[in-house]
């Protein structure tokens, strides 16, 4: 979908320049209601304020959530990005979100793949099967799979994660081999969370105009 932007100039001419909306899922993690002075939250007020088309669904009882119901509104959210035409699909996914989006992967439950797919601060799948509250696929990064899934649906895939991450105790090089990517650290990001001082991340737009991963590391 693109708009032509007229913009004057010191002669009075109009000159134009193409302005192209992107399509962009955010999917929060465990326990995540939206809450307002989020990244998340901010970033998908900042993207729609500037013309894009944005996605940022509450997924069904955040606090225990249901694998079922989070795949079945993942599925359906995917399918509606792909009603509009044009414009780059992109997904943002935080936490378990990171994990849903893999086990979706996985399962084929997309019908066309995303341009790009940031996975922030996806957490130890050894964790999550032993954290109260938490009903998901154990997504096992021993299966050779996991990365041809994920490059299937996800043409452009990057990662990013802290180096003080309590969901990772063993490290984000965990994902490394798992995804054959090389992830990016954040240090001292713990784990991108609102009470953790995660708020504004203007970083994360201008990775969404850019696509340079470089431009995830400015807070």
């Amino acid at each position: 979908m693109r708009f032509r932007l007229a913009s004057g100039s010191n002669t009075g001419q109009k000159l134009c320049k193409t302005f192209i909306v992107k399509k962009i899922l955010i999917h929060h993690g465990w326990t995540n209601i939206r809450p307002q002075g989020h990244w998340a939250r901010l970033t998908a007020a900042s993207l729609r304020s500037n013309g894009h088309q944005v996605w940022y669904p509450q997924f069904p009882d955040p606090d225990t959530p249901d694998p079922q119901k989070w795949q079945a509104l993942l599925e359906q959210e995917s399918d509606m990005m792909d009603e509009l035409d044009g414009g780059e699909k992109i997904a943002i996914c935080h936490s378990l979100g990171t994990t849903n989006w893999l086990i979706g992967a996985m399962n084929d439950i997309f019908t066309k793949p995303f341009d790009r797919v940031l996975l922030v601060a996806p957490p130890d799948p050894e964790v999550l099967a032993k954290s109260d509250g938490i009903q998901t696929e154990v997504l096992n990064l021993q299966d050779p799979q996991l990365a041809t899934a994920a490059h299937k649906w996800a043409k452009s895939l990057t990662v990013i994660a802290s180096d003080n991450d309590q969901w990772l105790p063993r490290g984000l090089g965990i994902y490394e081999p798992a995804l054959k990517v090389r992830p990016l650290i954040f240090e001292g990001a713990g784990h991108f969370s609102l009470d953790q001082g995660w708020g504004p991340w203007p970083g994360l737009s201008n990775w969404i105009e850019s696509a340079n991963p470089q431009d995830l590391m400015q807070r």
